[in-house]
């Protein structure tokens, strides 16, 4: 693509409409772009107040016209509410750079999915392009899972990449294609709502980390699991914001919350490892809160990750190990489905280094 204007165009999508920003946007943009969220994962200036003007009435229009940039506000179809924004950055040479927001109204909806799917398509039409770039802070799986499911590929991390408010972080980096074929790359799908009627799981939610704490720094949820000692609100934030998201990312670990079905309350956990996925089997394991034992909430749990895993993974066994003094853990196993096969010896180190025995459980797809 030869320098120049951009031509201007709006790009219309299933429930969107993308438009070029005018100034009657200028108050809209200002709100998306004061959100807690928006400050929390870019380098706006805080409080964002003039440089809305800024944007709208100078920045966007002059990338337009020496075609260096395209922005485009991001709007309801239907009631023209300002969702969020899309654009492309550093035009030229065959290739640009994505960003986008979406305003707290446009979120958990696949806005920003569907809009920056709308306009890489438009830059691989419209402008030619061979390679659009994309980043993020590390830690921001939000906008990495937007990525992801547009059909970006992860590439790596570029260290203190990125200038926040006068602090360097790392950044996420990957890019798509004009060649790819825009499917989604993520290792894993979203995590699913999964329920009998009496319990529900969920993905986990930073509000999940104090019930967390209480479940894992109890007695006997430290005897049979290799939880830090004791256990503090620090170590659940840790493992619901950062580990939990990074194992689904990375397809090592499929982690999910067991609610009440009813109420909402944080009965347990459930999660399905899956390092060695590739070879068909995962592993299950879970906890049950102290408020919520003796309800049968880990075997129906058990039960519906399991089914998940079997089904919608393509697994063909899951694993069940329980120690050989776990009776209660056992008797998840059998109110869950899952066939014992024997004593697995020395299967696990305890968290003194010790050697385990444990019984061992399996379901397979034809059972």
């Amino acid at each position: 693509m030869q320098p120049g204007p951009l031509p201007q165009t709006d790009i219309t999508c299933a429930s969107l409409m993308l438009r070029p920003l005018s100034p009657y946007d200028e108050d809209a943009v200002l709100e998306a772009r004061n959100d807690p969220e928006v400050r929390r994962w870019t380098g706006v200036p805080v409080p964002f107040t003039r440089d809305a003007h800024r944007l709208v009435c100078e920045t966007a229009p002059a990338g337009w016209r020496d075609g260096t940039s395209a922005g485009f506000g991001v709007f309801d179809a239907t009631t023209a509410q300002l969702l969020g924004l899309v654009w492309l950055h550093r035009i030229g040479g065959g290739e640009a750079t994505v960003a986008y927001l979406t305003t707290p109204t446009g979120r958990g909806r696949g806005v920003a999915t569907e809009a920056v799917s709308a306009l890489c398509r438009w830059g691989f039409g419209a402008l030619g392009l061979e390679r659009i770039g994309w980043q993020c802070m590390v830690g921001n799986w939000t906008s990495r899972a937007v990525a992801q499911k547009v059909g970006f590929t992860v590439e790596g991390v570029a260290r203190r990449a990125y200038d926040q408010r006068g602090t360097r972080v790392d950044d996420w980096f990957g890019s798509l294609l004009a060649t790819d074929p825009m499917t989604d790359t993520r290792a894993l799908p979203s995590p699913p709502v999964l329920t009998d009627g009496v319990v529900t799981l969920r993905g986990w939610s930073p509000a999940d980390a104090a019930d967390c704490a209480r479940t894992c720094d109890d007695p006997l949820t430290a005897r049979w699991l290799p939880v830090p000692t004791p256990y503090t609100l620090d170590d659940a934030v840790s493992y619901v914001s950062s580990y939990i998201p990074g194992a689904w990312a990375d397809g090592t670990a499929a982690e999910l919350a067991v609610t009440d079905a009813e109420t909402g309350e944080l009965l347990g956990a459930m999660g399905l490892k899956l390092g060695n996925r590739r070879f068909g089997y995962g592993e299950i394991g879970y906890w049950t809160a102290p408020w919520a034992r003796g309800r049968g909430v880990a075997g129906r749990g058990a039960a519906l990750s399991t089914h998940w895993g079997l089904e919608v993974l393509g697994l063909c066994r899951v694993e069940l190990l329980a120690e050989v003094d776990n009776l209660a853990s056992q008797r998840v196993a059998d109110k869950a489905g899952f066939v014992r096969e024997g004593v697995a010896r020395a299967a696990r180190l305890d968290r003194d280094g010790g050697a385990q025995d444990f019984v061992l459980f399996s379901r397979v797809r034809d059972d």
